[in-house]
């Protein structure tokens, strides 16, 4: 299994550099990092591992099966995960993180799996809620903006609701019993119970993004030309890539769809900025790959408790 994840990691690289060196050649295409500075790429490099490790947190503190003193493995756990959804198409690789929590720490499936949901729907708020940020000033003379924004402030308040939902769903459920509804119970399982957990949750997920975020607009500003804000909806775009149904293995196309797709609305879409796009999916694609070989040869099997 170590070997095949190697193999597989090893392939995406190849062909992703077999598609640049034939679509644009690897002069042309890496001529931009020459205003880049090495060492604020050393600092892009530390900002995602840093957000890998707030991540970790959040899982660590979240689900009190995980033994006190594992959050390196909670690490371990994140790279592993995120490599696995580059590596996968269609999300796939998101089956590796109940799975990693039963193994490693004896959590329900169904309750990993609810705990997977939680935390996507928060990676999302914070996508979504730091888009209508930057884009809402550009957006508000359009007509129908003011539902739209309407729309984006409820969909930022639903972490806010999870616990009223969750008693709400479980008083429901109740009186039933059959299969599904204990499925559905064991799932709800990784839902916060208390507001103060949702509000912690919260603030792990928009401290581990915001500082991947204001790392990865920085370098994106500087090879695309942009203001830092227009280069900031790129990263999002990117990220948001990442985090839907729809993706492709590796990423290719697909991260650089994103970026282009947000940034349109305040720069046009033209090869440069496409160039740009593909180099920023190639520094945050080599650091996830790089870090989840990483954590597979370095890993150990969690005790139980």
């Amino acid at each position: 299994m170590k070997r095949s994840l190697l193999l597989a990691q090893l392939a995406v690289l190849l062909a992703f550099a077999w598609a640049i060196e034939h679509w644009w050649g690897f002069a042309r295409l890496l001529a931009p990092w020459s205003v880049v500075p090495a060492a604020l790429v050393l600092l892009v490099v530390l900002a995602q591992l840093a957000s890998y490790g707030l991540r970790a947190l959040r899982i660590y503190l979240a689900e009190p099966a995980i033994p006190r003193g594992h959050w390196l493995d909670c690490l371990r756990l994140i790279l592993l995960n995120n490599a696995l959804n580059l590596l996968l198409p269609a999300r796939t690789g998101e089956a590796s993180f109940p799975l990693l929590l039963k193994s490693w720490f004896g959590v329900d499936l169904a309750r990993g799996a609810g705990t997977l949901l939680w935390l996507r729907l928060l990676d999302l708020n914070v996508l979504a809620a730091l888009a209508a940020a930057v884009l809402g000033p550009a957006l508000w003379a359009l007509p129908g903006a003011r539902g739209w924004g309407l729309l984006a402030l409820l969909i930022a308040a639903l972490p806010l609701l999870a616990p009223l939902l969750r008693r709400v769903m479980l008083r429901w459920l109740s009186d039933r019993d059959s299969d599904s509804v204990r499925l559905l119970k064991r799932l709800l399982g990784g839902v916060p119970a208390r507001q103060g957990q949702v509000g912690l949750d919260l603030l792990l997920s928009w401290s581990a993004w915001g500082l991947k975020l204001a790392a990865l607009a920085t370098v994106f500003a500087l090879l695309a030309g942009l203001p830092l804000g227009s280069a900031l909806l790129g990263a999002i775009g990117g990220d948001l890539s990442t985090v839907l149904p729809i993706h492709t293995p590796g990423g290719f196309g697909t991260y650089e769809a994103g970026v282009i797709a947000l940034v349109s609305p305040l720069a046009a879409p033209s090869a440069a900025l496409l160039a740009a796009a593909v180099n920023l999916h190639l520094l945050v694609l080599g650091i996830a790959l790089a870090a989840g070989a990483l954590a597979w040869l370095g890993r150990r099997d969690p005790v139980r408790q």
